[in-house]
């Protein structure tokens, strides 16, 4: 009776079109290309699902290694790699297969297929790195670096000269960056420590927190933003500026040594105050910040 049982289940799950796939890890494919520079190179990188990993090495030389990863042999087979180079420019796409139906029922593991990049660059490079479904990160890269992610986070660490991060949805990180930062987010928070020389941090849904290192200064206004969140910026007790801070909903606060000739919205030091200008040492530049829902704090 048992093995009536079995055999009818397994031929309505042949009859319904079932595709039973019990192979976790899928099929992995690995290719990498080498490229040899004489200067700074110019890489412009993309790939339509998968994640992004970047990091300098001493070699005159970048090298990227694509991993293909799909649940069947032809689909890995139908990613293909575009590789081009013009001197110390390079230009590296992959683009996924044509859109796969399944049949049936779908039983066990199954996934898009996707194409992860692991790319190492001389330490002085510029980079411009795209993926439309993965993480994005970068380390020890001294340029301009252009970041970009509809749906993934993005860390940098130690990176030095223009950096520009955009994500659809995810956090952005930075540990040890230095120059002109551009940050944006739509979903996500945007945290970390660095020497900015111009900032501009926007998250449409998220916290902001960042440390300003020492020996910081304003080179043209900053401007730091989120639509629901908390602010909280850490500036050196030495630092210059105008601050220009609101909250729509939520309180401002500052126990900045620096600060001088503050003004608030209120008079009552108990009243919820949900705006304040303040001079920042010499002053010089304006440090705008606003939030939509949430508290600013700027402290030392």
């Amino acid at each position: 009776m048992y093995l009536r049982s079995v055999l009818v289940a397994a031929a309505v799950l042949t009859l319904a079109g079932c595709e039973v796939n019990l192979n976790s890890e899928g099929i992995v494919s690995r290719e990498t290309k080498s490229f040899t520079v004489s200067g700074p190179p110019e890489v412009d990188v993309a790939t339509f699902d998968g994640s992004i990993e970047i990091h300098s090495w001493d070699r005159d030389e970048v090298e990227i290694e694509v991993e293909k990863r799909a649940m069947e042999q032809n689909l890995v087979n139908e990613i293909t790699v575009v590789a081009e180079q013009q001197g110390n420019k390079i230009v590296f796409k992959v683009s996924g297969p044509s859109r796969h139906e399944s049949k049936g029922i779908q039983i066990g593991v199954n996934f898009s297929p996707s194409a992860r990049l692991r790319i190492a660059l001389p330490r002085q490079s510029q980079i411009t790195a795209k993926s439309s479904d993965g993480s994005i990160t970068i380390e020890d890269v001294t340029g301009k670096v252009t970041l970009n992610t509809a749906d993934g986070s993005v860390r940098a660490t130690r990176v030095s000269g223009e950096l520009m991060v955009r994500s659809g949805d995810g956090a952005i990180r930075m540990d040890g960056v230095e120059g002109k930062l551009d940050l944006e987010t739509d979903d996500g928070s945007i945290s970390g420590e660095a020497t900015p020389s111009v900032l501009r941090a926007h998250t449409g849904d998220g916290s902001i927190r960042i440390e300003v290192h020492a020996d910081s200064k304003m080179s043209d206004n900053w401007d730091v933003q989120t639509s629901d969140g908390s602010v909280v910026l850490t500036l050196p007790a030495d630092f210059n500026g105008e601050v220009d801070a609101e909250s729509r909903d939520g309180t401002v606060r500052a126990n900045h040594p620096a600060i001088k000739n503050e003004t608030r919205d209120g008079e009552d030091r108990d009243e919820r105050r949900r705006a304040m200008k303040a001079t920042l040492g010499g002053g010089g530049k304006t440090l705008r910040v606003r939030t939509g829902d949430g508290s600013i704090r700027i402290e030392s």
